[in-house]
């Protein structure tokens, strides 16, 4: 019984040790069955010294306990190696973030193991949290949380805004985002997370709505908490970093905002991840797995297909809305996504660059999946503190800019 059961694990995880090679290995595009891949190969790395740590034990157990199994010798044998191969990748990975951001080594190997050992847990922070602060009048689904230091600065607090992802369908503003929020108010920020109306309930535009009516509520009561309206910044992930890209670039059209058109929703910086950021594939480079994609918005998020509302679809997109105003923007996003192909960030960046007056940078984590900063394992901890350091710079630049107007 023990065998058995040792070696069915064995095997589960030779299927996560091959598919987080693969991963790394290849670049992915949409296509049919990325959520299947998606879900096997995330856990390979960010969970990949703990199942190194685990198959060292089983190897250990089967030269001694078990007789010396030759299957399950050769398969954690293998499985050692491959999660061996994920950590050292994954570490490699993140130093592409020294390189566009250079400073300090937050990547240092120590950093590294310490968050490779405890994935789960989060920064100790002295927080204190307003829970469910309505911004609208959606109920529930017009809910924030505010975070700020326990021990507040006296002077106002640059803000940042999150916004979750989960495909414009589900998630909720508890359950993603953590490391980051939890980073940013230990280093003397406010944090803001937001829900928004999630299809198939709703449809666009309600959720690009609901997220500019939380930016004027967040610029308009903010400094009740402590914030900085004057330095407002804007973050979110998947289907968040869709949102957060959107937002900062439409805040000035009154069409998005109706029923509070002069409100400001402008933001300083936006920091979009792994995100979505054409439905058209204009420039025909996502054809893998398109229909797959316009299906889904059609079903569970769109007024309607595309060939009937394409003008619509353009318009909740980032790529169909770039100007020359857009601002300060960090685009992150993993080379080897699987359900947001890394190409649609490249092109939206490429696009941006030619019109932004200001600093678009672009970052490719050389190994990451989608959700790489799910946890708080790597490349989360280099991620955090590069946002950090982004924001940091451009508000630094803005305070910079006021002190000589």
């Amino acid at each position: 019984m023990l065998f058995t059961t040792i070696f069915a694990f064995s095997v589960f995880f030779l299927i996560l040790g091959l598919a987080g090679a693969i991963h790394t290995e290849l670049p992915r595009k949409v296509r049919n069955m990325t959520f299947v891949y998606f879900f096997f190969s995330l856990p390979a790395h960010l969970l990949a010294m703990q199942l190194l740590i685990i198959n060292i034990a089983i190897l250990v157990t089967a030269l001694t306990i078990l007789d010396h199994s030759p299957w399950l010798i050769g398969i954690s044998a293998v499985n050692i190696f491959l999660f061996g191969l994920n950590l050292r990748r994954s570490y490699q990975g993140t130093k592409v973030l020294d390189q566009i951001l250079p400073g300090e080594d937050y990547n240092s190997f120590a950093h590294f193991i310490k968050g490779a050992l405890r994935p789960i847990k989060m920064p100790k922070t002295a927080v204190k949290r307003t829970n469910n602060v309505a911004y609208g009048d959606a109920g529930k689904k017009n809910l924030l949380d505010i975070y700020v230091p326990a021990s507040p600065p006296q002077e106002p607090m640059p803000v940042l805004i999150h916004i979750h992802g989960g495909a414009w369908v589900i998630g909720h503003k508890d359950q993603q985002g953590k490391p980051l929020i939890h980073h940013m108010v230990q280093k003397g920020w406010v944090a803001v997370d937001i829900n928004y109306r999630l299809g198939p309930k709703n449809r666009f535009p309600i959720m690009i709505e609901d997220v500019l009516r939380a930016i004027a509520w967040v610029k308009a009561n903010i400094a009740d908490y402590g914030g900085d309206p004057n330095f407002v910044a804007l973050t979110g992930g998947s289907a968040g970093g869709h949102l957060t890209a959107l937002a900062s670039l439409v805040s000035n059209n009154a069409e998005f905002k109706p029923g509070f058109e002069q409100a400001d929703c402008t933001v300083d910086a936006a920091v979009p991840v792994y995100g979505v950021y054409d439905f058209l594939d204009r420039t025909g480079e996502m054809k893998s797995g398109q229909a797959e994609v316009e299906a889904f918005l059609t079903k569970l998020a769109m007024p309607g297909p595309r060939e009937t509302h394409k003008d619509f679809w353009n318009k909740m997109t980032p790529l169909g809305n770039i100007h020359a105003d857009a601002p300060a923007m960090f685009v992150m996003h993993g080379r080897h996504d699987a359900l947001a192909a890394f190409k649609g960030a490249e092109i939206f960046v490429e696009a941006l660059r030619d019109v932004s007056k200001n600093e678009v940078l672009f970052v490719q984590i050389t190994s990451g999946q989608h959700a790489y900063d799910a946890v708080n394992a790597p490349p989360t901890p280099a991620h955090v503190r590069a946002i950090e350091r982004f924001l940091n710079k451009i508000r630094a630049e803005k305070l910079g800019q006021a002190s000589t107007d």
